[in-house]
């Protein structure tokens, strides 16, 4: 598994490109804006994208959605089926605030807690982690967690937004994420990677 990690959109989210470099199948996660280069790589690499993948429904982590629909005809954007309001309506997804236009993504697969999928060679596991929306989750593959805007390094996701929760993000956190293993590598949204071990030891929030 190689993964390439952009900064994209106007708030400069993490927007990684994922794939199985002996089946050359990949995935985008949270493409906040679109961003031209990592077409080009995905090109260059031979690479068939499959999946678009959004941890949640906020404008800094889907506005780049169509412009890499249009690059990659046929791609299916999966998100959590709790997020479904958000992705749909720009009123309380922040899109108008931060891009000056309304932002809405029609999903094409919802998933659930624990439900799985296969990309090449790589088995994705969705982790449902409420708190920051309605409907954020994680994604774990091959010993490495996408975190969204749930947890960051030494820090976690704002609360204050429509659908968020201070008590649920916490258990989402200490319950979903941290039975983990330590050495899991954690690729956050915004701000740089880290381990579960580390955020257990260092998080002043948890």
């Amino acid at each position: 598994m190689k993964i390439s990690s952009y900064m994209t959109g106007p708030i400069q989210a993490n927007t990684y490109l994922v794939y199985d470099e002996n089946t050359k199948k990949g995935f985008i996660v949270d493409p906040g804006g679109y961003e031209s280069r990592i077409t080009a790589e995905a090109k260059a690499e031979g690479l068939d994208i499959e999946y678009i993948i959004l941890t949640h429904g906020h404008g800094d982590h889907i506005g780049g959605v169509e412009g890499f629909r249009n690059d990659f005809p046929g791609v299916k954007v999966v998100a959590h089926e709790e997020e479904k309001e958000m992705l749909e309506n720009p009123d309380i997804n922040s899109s108008v605030e931060m891009f000056g236009k309304a932002i809405t993504v029609d999903a094409d697969i919802f998933v659930k807690d624990k439900d799985a999928l296969k990309v090449g060679d790589m088995n994705l596991n969705f982790i449902f982690t409420p708190g920051h929306t309605k409907g954020g989750m994680c994604i774990y593959v091959d010993g490495h967690l996408f975190s969204g805007d749930t947890l960051f390094r030494y820090s976690i996701g704002r609360t204050d937004f429509y659908g968020g929760s201070y008590r649920l993000l916490i258990n989402s956190i200490k319950d979903r994420i941290f039975v983990f293993p330590d050495d899991t590598v954690v690729l956050p949204g915004h701000m740089g990677k880290t381990t579960v071990g580390e955020e257990k030891r260092g998080n002043p929030f948890v």
